[in-house]
């Protein structure tokens, strides 16, 4: 079967990002390919596998693979009873380091013999970015020439681990211009661009399909009783306020909006629980393809 090429934009979501996992396998099934992918935060997850050629059933067996609760890698003060993740907020900022995502996206990608973009098909992936510092965002590979460093060098599960880094849940991840010694903080995509539409129309070859997800019809209520919590209310809705403000539905693309109600930082959740969120992205991609009214016109 010939499948049709598009390029793919995944949007931030957290732990919501399975179902985006869900919704590129339904696209793929669909009969569709993705020659180019534009992630941002969970999205560049799904994008970076995507762009290393996972298909339908190994994105699933992926999902079913991935300590989802263990990729928090709490910080040892952030551990102690009671008091620990406020003191963490204090020193460190964070209540995470973020490596253990890089880990685990690592060997993902190894899986398909990809390290570095490099190995990558050119221009097939990109991942947004915040660089802090420097109050900017950045589309990785696209501007690390500014920091110095060889784009084809760098590694992908980096980049991942980059544009999930959370604020004040995650570390920002330091990029050392190896030129000029400076370091830049690199963070979170989401607080650039949670669905980064305009990146992917840099490249209007194939048509454009968009995976984010619904605000939820009802206004979330946030409790907070400290700065561990206050920072988690901030950020979340830092999020929800750039996703809502900034993006660009205009004509030229299509999205395929995913009504997944869960709190995005929750990663305690089951390899049944994760299951049902892929399968839930999957169908809806999958029908939303195939319905003659709303098919992507890729001929």
């Amino acid at each position: 079967m010939s499948l049709h090429p598009i390029n793919g934009v995944f949007s931030g979501g957290g732990i919501k990002g399975i179902a985006l996992a869900g919704a590129a396998a339904g696209s793929l099934e669909a009969g569709y390919r993705f020659d180019h992918a534009v992630g941002t935060s969970s999205g560049a997850m799904v994008a970076s596998l995507v762009a290393a050629g996972y298909g339908p059933d190994e994105l699933a067996a992926g999902v079913s693979w991935v300590p989802w609760p263990d990729l928090l890698d709490w910080l040892p003060v952030s551990r102690v009873p009671l008091v620990g993740k406020a003191i963490s907020m204090a020193i460190a900022h964070a209540q995470c380091g973020g490596e253990r995502i890089e880990q685990v996206w690592s060997t993902l990608l190894a899986a398909k013999g990809v390290f570095t973009f490099g190995d990558l098909e050119p221009g097939s992936l990109r991942i947004v970015a915040t660089d802090i510092t420097h109050q900017r965002g950045i589309v990785i590979p696209d501007r690390l020439p500014d920091y110095g460093i060889d784009p084809d060098s760098f590694p992908v599960a980096k980049a991942v681990r980059m544009s999930t880094a959370v604020p004040f849940f995650f570390r920002p991840v330091p990029l050392r211009n190896p030129k000029t010694g400076d370091v830049a903080l690199i963070a979170d995509g989401a607080l650039t661009a949670n669905y980064p539409l305009r990146v992917a129309r840099r490249s209007t070859v194939w048509p454009i399909v968009g995976f984010r997800f619904l605000d939820p019809e009802h206004h979330l209520h946030v409790k907070v009783r400290g700065p561990a919590s206050l920072a988690r209310a901030v950020v979340t809705a830092g999020i929800r306020a750039a996703d809502i403000m900034r993006s660009d539905m205009s004509t030229g693309s299509v999205t395929i909006a995913l009504a997944v109600d869960r709190d995005p930082l929750d990663f305690g959740l089951s390899v049944a629980a994760a299951r049902e969120l892929f399968e839930q992205g999957r169908i809806a991609a999958f029908d939303a393809l195939t319905d003659p009214v709303q098919a992507v016109a890729a001929d």
